[in-house]
């Protein structure tokens, strides 16, 4: 019994002599890390080289060569009489996310439908936060094919640098 305690003593005691060294060996000795040049630019460490993704002009080139537009949500609803609609939803967010519901035509889509649907009307659509109302409201009806006997129009668009504006307008 006695040679047991013994046996076990020493392999715990090695067990933890060894672990010490391989914790040691794996410090955080960093002189033998190369330093940037001095005259590189500052770099946030979360970003890595070459990755000027979260720059503004990144966030609308990387969020267009995905999408084929630059807006991460669209969601339009238009109102005509006899309680007739069209609602189109597009949110880039995780997996990203499309809906359109035209009791005008009686088509429902979502998911992946709605969005085949949704991609090529949003690429054909040039407006920016500075656009008109008006500008916006025509293109829109244009391009989604829409009627403009609408009684109501609104649009909430949140473009790929951040900036979200609203359009309303009622008949």
């Amino acid at each position: 019994m006695k040679r047991f305690l013994s046996l076990k003593a020493v392999l715990s005691a090695l067990s933890i002599l060894l672990s010490a060294a391989i914790v040691s060996g794996c410090g955080t000795d960093n002189e033998n890390m190369s330093a940037p040049p001095e005259n590189a630019p500052a770099q946030d460490e979360t970003q890595a080289p070459g990755d000027e993704s979260t720059t503004e002009e990144g966030l609308n080139g990387d969020l267009e060569s995905q999408t084929g537009h630059t807006y991460t949500k669209f969601d339009l609803d238009v109102e005509y009489k006899d309680n007739k609609k069209y609602e189109a939803d597009f949110e880039a967010e995780g997996n990203g996310e499309a809906e359109i519901e035209d009791t005008v035509n009686d088509n429902i889509l979502k998911g992946d439908e709605a969005y085949k649907e949704l991609s090529p009307m949003l690429e054909q659509l040039k407006i920016d936060a500075n656009s008109d109302e008006q500008e916006v409201v025509t293109q829109v009806l244009e391009v989604f094919s829409l009627e403009k006997d609408y009684t109501e129009f609104e649009l909430e668009v949140t473009f790929a640098d951040g900036t979200s504006k609203e359009y309303k307008v009622k008949q």
